[in-house]
C-alpha cells in the first residue's frame, strides 16, 4: 500500500468538505451544485473532476474500497494523546483514524491521568481525515448487568456481576426481573463481604432473585447518552455516525436503541480484528487492541488473516496508556504497509461494505 490512502482519494473526488458524506448524500450533492457526469475517451463516465464512474448510481470509482484488505484503527475517550502521539504519526502514513470522544470530558485538564482534546484539536483531526465517533456523554456502561446475590425490601444495596455502573453516581437505574420493574438512583459503589455493590438512595421496596434479575440504565437515560453525546457533536459542527461503546459492553438492547441515532457500532464482539466484509454487519463488528492486552505476535499473525482473506480489521487503542507509545503506533502501521492493506475510517469501512451485511 503506497502512503496515498484511501482518504485522500476520496477527498480528491468530492472535495474535503465531503468528508463524512455517506453514499446518498453524494448524489444530492451532485444534484445541488447543477453538476453531471460526462464521459472520458474511452467512453467511460466520468465525474466533474474526470475521475472515473459507474454512470449515476453514486458510487464513485474512487469511493472507498477493500479489496486487498483493510483496517480501521479506532481510539477510545479523546484523551490529548490522541492528538499529541496518535494524530502525528497517523500523519506521517497519511492514514486516517476515528476517535471515540466522551462529550463531557472534551477540553477538561487533569482528569483521571491525563487533558482531554479540546474543540479545536478535534477540528484539526478532522480536517485531516479522521473520524469523530460518539464515546457517549459520561463513558457510561450501556448493557446490562445479572444480579449475583438476591435483594430483599429493605435493601439498598445490590450485588451485579460487574458494578460499571457504579462509577457514575446520580444516575438512575433500572432494577427488573421482568415483571417486576423499579427505579433508583446510585449514590455509592464499593465492595463488602458479599462483593461489589450499587447503593441506592432508598430501599428498593421489592424483592429480587439472584440470576433472575437485572440492572440496567433505564430506557430513557440510555437515550440521553446515546442521543444527547451525538447532538452535542454535531452541534459542534461534527458529523457523527459511530458509536464506540465504553467499556467494551454492549448487547441486543444497547444495538436496537443505537440504530436510531448511529449506523454502527465499533466494539460489539470485542477480541478479534477480523470482519469478513462479506457478511459485514456494523452492529456486529469484531475489535481488538494492537497494543494492550495482546502481543506484537498475535498482532501481525491477525494482520496476515487480514490480508490473506480480504478482511476488515478494527484495531483498538487507549493512548494515554504507558505502553501505547508512538513507536508501537508507527510499528503498527508498518505492518499495515508491509500487507498492502487500506486504512479506512470506521465511517467509510461501512460505505465500503454497505449492502454486504445481513
Amino acid at each position: 500500500m503506497s502512503h496515498e490512502s484511501t482518504r485522500r482519494r476520496f477527498i480528491g473526488v468530492a472535495g474535503a468538505g465531503a468528508i463524512g458524506l455517506t453514499a446518498g448524500c453524494i448524489d444530492g450533492l451532485a444534484d445541488e451544485l447543477g453538476t453531471a457526469n460526462d464521459t472520458d475517451e474511452d467512453g467511460e463516465a466520468t465525474d466533474p473532476n474526470g475521475n472515473e464512474s459507474d454512470g449515476g448510481t453514486g458510487e464513485l470509482d474512487d469511493s472507498p474500497s477493500i479489496d486487498g484488505g483493510a483496517v480501521v484503527f479506532v481510539y477510545d475517550d479523546g484523551p490529548i494523546e490522541d492528538y499529541e502521539q496518535a494524530f502525528p504519526v497517523h500523519q506521517e502514513f497519511d492514514a486516517p483514524a476515528s476517535t471515540g470522544i466522551v462529550t463531557e470530558w472534551i477540553g477538561r485538564e487533569e482528569f483521571n491521568g491525563t487533558d482531554w482534546m479540546a474543540v479545536d484539536h478535534l477540528e484539526e483531526l478532522a480536517d485531516a481525515g479522521w473520524e469523530i465517533s460518539s464515546h457517549t456523554t459520561a463513558h457510561t456502561a450501556l448493557g446490562a448487568f445479572e444480579l449475583v446475590a438476591d435483594a430483599e425490601p429493605d435493601d439498598v444495596r445490590i450485588y451485579p456481576e460487574q458494578r460499571n455502573h457504579g462509577f457514575h453516581h446520580g444516575y438512575e437505574i433500572e432494577i427488573t426481573d421482568g415483571n417486576e420493574r423499579v427505579r433508583r438512583t446510585v449514590v455509592d459503589s464499593d465492595e463488602d463481604d458479599v462483593g461489589g455493590y450499587l447503593e441506592f438512595d432508598e430501599p428498593l421496596g421489592s424483592s429480587f432473585q439472584a440470576g433472575e434479575t437485572v440492572e440496567r440504565y433505564p430506557e430513557d437515560v440510555m437515550h440521553e447518552f446515546l442521543g444527547e453525546s451525538k447532538e452535542e457533536l454535531e452541534s459542534l459542527g461534527f458529523e457523527v455516525d459511530t458509536l464506540l461503546a465504553p467499556y467494551d459492553i454492549v448487547d441486543e438492547r444497547t444495538v436496537e436503541i443505537a440504530r436510531e441515532y448511529y449506523d454502527g457500532i465499533a466494539n460489539v464482539r470485542p477480541g478479534s480484528m477480523i470482519n469478513d466484509p462479506d457478511t459485514f454487519d456494523p452492529f456486529e463488528t469484531r475489535r481488538d487492541y494492537f497494543v494492550e492486552f495482546t502481543s506484537p505476535e498475535a498482532v501481525e499473525a491477525q494482520l496476515d488473516q487480514v490480508a490473506a482473506q480480504d478482511a476488515l480489521g478494527i484495531l483498538g487503542a487507549h493512548t494515554f496508556k504507558e505502553e501505547v507509545t508512538p513507536e508501537r503506533i508507527r510499528e503498527t502501521l508498518e505492518w499495515v504497509v508491509e500487507r498492502d492493506l487500506e486504512v479506512l475510517t470506521l465511517r467509510d469501512a461501512i460505505r465500503a461494505t454497505a449492502g454486504n451485511g445481513s
